[in-house]
């Protein structure tokens, strides 16, 4: 088998979670990430904001200054263009509250952190490569876990935790690979910003409107407003216990977790599951090296309402399909570049609908 993607390294065939569920969604995507080799120009808003809050964390783990490192990729974001700061929003200052948030949330976390960006290797029985990355190996009292940091809109369910395949390729491929783990932490970090109470225009108290907070943002909003309205904004016993509410959802290892914006799931799957997956992407991974995608009239399109969050490559599907020139748009909206030289799909990933 010739393989569609091969290692620049070695020259062996190579395969990663992120290109099977491209193909197994829609081979016309995979053309245009795989074969084409189209990388888009603008990421979308939740992957852009995922990929800053992984970095500030990596580095946070890493024994770096997260801060610092914060303040370099604002300076960046202000030097975009006027078009693309409207697109994205006021992203330094969202992820500094949600990275301030996490932080105090975490304080007390008991993790112990190997390694960031952790690559795990193993090969199929063709002897194709599988690749997979992760953002963590973290151990705990109970051992080793594989973890990845995912940003949502909202937290998800646990439903889909159960029937999650990557997490389940990842922890084979670990194990495979001799690296004891124990199973895969989802970390979820909301990607909306604890919301500052608004204070009244007389100054003597905040909103009593329903407002998405935590214990940094809402005891930081009440000093300050006390320092700026001295003698006329007072902190009153309803405000304290709210206080004492928020700081309840503090993150403590092994008791329920309430916070609205920070969860961490723990996941353990049995070996016969773990069988199933890999024979399931096996032949996944066979069927998309071995696809002919020599005539793009030919190639298979999976068109659903799913193409308006999930694909990156509805503009030139689009004009493909009905005829159009399609190169004005791939120099306008992508460059051509290795599709595995970064990881936007990560272990458990959820769509994200806007």
């Amino acid at each position: 088998m010739q393989g569609l993607y091969l290692d620049p390294e070695t020259g062996k065939i190579i395969i990663t979670n992120s290109m099977m569920k491209t193909f197994r969604r829609c081979p016309m995507q995979a053309e245009f990430k795989y074969v084409d080799r189209l990388k888009p120009k603008l990421l979308g808003a939740p992957l852009k904001r995922g990929t800053w809050v992984h970095a500030l964390i990596e580095e946070y783990h890493n024994g770096g200054d997260w801060r610092a490192l914060h303040q370099k990729f604002s300076t960046q974001f202000a030097q975009m263009f006027d078009e693309e700061k409207e697109f994205y929003g006021d992203m330094p200052t969202e992820i500094l509250l949600i990275m301030e948030s996490y932080m105090w949330h975490y304080a007390n976390d008991p993790w112990i952190i190997h390694e960031t960006e952790f690559t795990i290797e193993t090969e199929f029985p063709d002897g194709t490569i599988f690749r997979g990355k992760v953002d963590a190996l973290a151990e705990n009292q109970f051992g080793l876990w594989l973890v990845d940091h995912k940003t949502h809109k909202s937290l998800p369910n646990h439903d889909y935790r159960l029937l999650d395949t990557q997490s389940a390729l990842y922890i084979w491929a670990a194990l495979r690979s001799k690296i004891p783990v124990q199973g895969f932490i989802w970390n979820y970090i909301k990607w909306k910003a604890p919301t500052v109470p608004a204070l009244l225009k007389d100054k003597t108290r905040i909103s009593k409107s329903s407002v998405e907070t935590d214990y940094p943002t809402y005891t930081k909003a009440l000093k300050q407003y006390k320092a700026e309205n001295p003698g006329v904004f007072k902190i009153t016993p309803e405000y304290v216990e709210r206080q004492k509410y928020l700081k309840s959802q503090r993150y403590v290892f092994g008791e329920p977790q309430t916070s609205p914006f920070f969860r961490r799931d723990v996941m353990e799957k049995k070996p016969d599951m773990l069988k199933r997956v890999a024979l399931a992407q096996y032949r996944t991974s066979q069927n998309m090296h071995s696809y002919d995608f020599s005539n793009p009239d030919s190639v298979e399109r999976n068109v659903e309402r799913s193409c308006e969050f999930s694909c990156s490559y509805r503009d030139v599907c689009t004009a493909e399909l009905i005829g159009g020139n399609i190169r004005p748009l791939i120099r306008q909206n992508y460059t051509i570049g290795d599709p595995n030289d970064y990881y936007q799909d990560r272990a458990g990933d959820l769509p994200e609908k806007e």
